[in-house]
């Protein structure tokens, strides 16, 4: 399982980089990313929710060890195996992967896409895009040198 942090830090970034589209148009109260990040946070850990529930606890466990609940910011996906394995490696992705989406809503957030030439926009989209996509799918790649780790051996 990977710890909490990470579970918080990549459902933020996802939420953040979901809402830069919507910032860069509209103007935002400067509270509202505390609150994306906040929200984010708690998506990313919900299937953790097994841990305090009162009730339903064996069926919360069951959601939790399904892949549905990589629905919840790929929570499923960093609690593989592989990933379990790399501890401070997934806590120090999940930091990237925050700031990431922290630099692309600032500069989404304050950049007025009128007033700067659309090839400098798209670049910029392209490259904060890849950058986070190239973090959150590092567990997919680190599943897939693990499955082919077990059909070499």
């Amino acid at each position: 399982m990977a710890p909490a942090i990470t579970h918080f830090l990549v459902g933020a970034a996802i939420l953040l980089v979901v809402a830069t589209p919507f910032a860069m148009v509209r103007r935002v109260h400067p509270v509202v990313p505390i609150w994306l990040v906040l929200i984010g946070g708690l998506w990313g850990l919900f299937p953790d929710i097994h841990h305090i529930a009162p009730v339903y606890a064996d069926e919360l466990r069951q959601f939790h060890n399904s892949p549905w609940a990589d629905l919840f910011a790929f929570h499923y996906t960093l609690d593989r195996p592989y990933v379990r394995r790399q501890f401070y490696p997934s806590i120090i992705g999940g930091m990237v992967a925050f700031l990431a989406g922290v630099a692309t809503y600032t500069l989404g957030s304050t950049v007025n896409p009128l007033s700067i030439p659309r090839i400098v926009t798209a670049t910029a989209g392209i490259l904060a895009a890849g950058l986070v996509l190239s973090v959150l799918s590092s567990p997919f790649v680190g599943g897939m040198v693990e499955v082919i780790a077990v059909f070499i051996n």
